[in-house]
Order: structure tokens, then sequence, then C-alpha cells
């Protein structure tokens, strides 16, 4: 559940595919740097977004692709902060990356590289709980995975 900054209440949410016209109609102004569209059509990619239930507003957006015993976290966003009106977008965003694990027998392992900004490394490591493992790269373990799933996705 998305926790609304203004109100407090909470909305459900639901993950579905990413489509092309997205990132036309809704991304155009996100993080600049982004290409989402070179992700349509890879081989074991999988790109959703995440909208509160009833809502097609894209809170935030996720590729994922499938490697041998974990799932890869190509690029993560959630929409741009002048925009936000929901907290945990990126909560919920990691938690689906580990459900997507352990739905696929991986135990929940995920992985990904973060973007070199220490705050950022420091969010990944004292509020998701990913391991730090040399030069950005960060790691989910499963014990860590089933808690952010229990706590976010439950």
């Amino acid at each position: 559940m998305l926790l609304h900054i203004s109100s407090g209440e909470k909305y459900p949410i639901s993950f579905l595919a990413l489509q092309p016209y997205d990132i036309e109609d809704q991304m155009h102004d996100w993080e600049k740097g982004f290409d989402w569209s070179v992700y349509f059509g890879q081989r074991g990619i999988e790109v959703y977004k995440m909208v509160v239930r009833g809502n097609d507003v894209i809170q935030g957006a996720i590729a994922l692709e499938c490697k041998e015993d974990h799932v890869w976290v190509h690029l993560i966003e959630s929409v741009p902060s002048e925009r936000k009106e929901f907290d945990l977008i990126g909560e919920h965003l990691m938690s689906f990356a580990c459900k997507r694990s352990m739905e696929l027998d991986f135990e929940g392992a995920v992985a990904f590289q973060s973007k070199k900004k220490q705050r950022l490394m420091q969010y990944y490591v004292d509020v998701i709980g990913a391991s730090h493992i040399s030069g950005g790269l960060m790691v989910i373990d499963e014990p860590v995975a089933e808690h952010l799933v229990m706590l976010y996705l439950s």
C-alpha cells in the first residue's frame, strides 16, 4: 500500500507491463538519462509500471532481467519529485523485484548497480536492507527479500 504524502491514507497498488506509449504519455519528463525503450523486446527482460489500483498514473517503473540465479534490476525510477504524491515508491518497486525473484525460484535474490551517489547507496543499505558489495554493486538476499515482500506487498 502506497502512503499518500498529504493525507496519510494508504492506497493499494498494481504492477502492470510498461508499454511504449506509457513512456510518451506519462514519462517524458522523468530522468532524461534513462531510456526505458531499450528494454522492450529484449529476451529475459521484464518492464513494469506501478500504479495505484483504479488509476493509470504511473508512480514508478522497473526493468528486471532473469539471470541464472537471481533477478538483476537494470533500471528503477519513481515519478519526478515535483509530481510525487505518494511515499514508499522505491520500497514497493524493490519489493516487487524480490517477489519476482521468489516466483522464479531464486529465493528472493536480487542484484543491481546503484548510482554511485553516497546518499542513494546509503538508502539502499539502511532502508531497503541491501548489502553493498563494492563499486556500487548491491545485493538483496533471501531474509531481506522475504521481509520486504511481507512489509510492502502483503
